[in-house]
């Protein structure tokens, strides 16, 4: 498992707040979930662990193979 610095986990926490409470940020999130998250400033390769840890995991399906693993405390 890769272990990312604080800044991009404190982004996820921020992001991951944020799809509680963001509604259209969500739908763009679910619609294309590497252009919406990269525009909020997150990496690629913490995209498909990122939709895992907030529980869009269904999400991910779209992203295929390569990706690292991200854990949000």
């Amino acid at each position: 498992m890769n272990t990312y610095p604080e800044h991009i986990r404190a982004l996820a926490r921020q992001l991951g707040a944020r799809l509680k409470t963001d509604a259209t940020f969500k739908e763009q999130v679910e619609k294309n979930p590497i252009d919406a998250l990269g525009a909020a400033g997150l990496q690629k390769e913490v995209v498909a662990d990122f939709l895992r840890e907030t529980g869009l995991g269904d999400v991910a399906g779209y992203l295929g193979s390569g990706f690292c693993s991200l854990t949000v405390y």
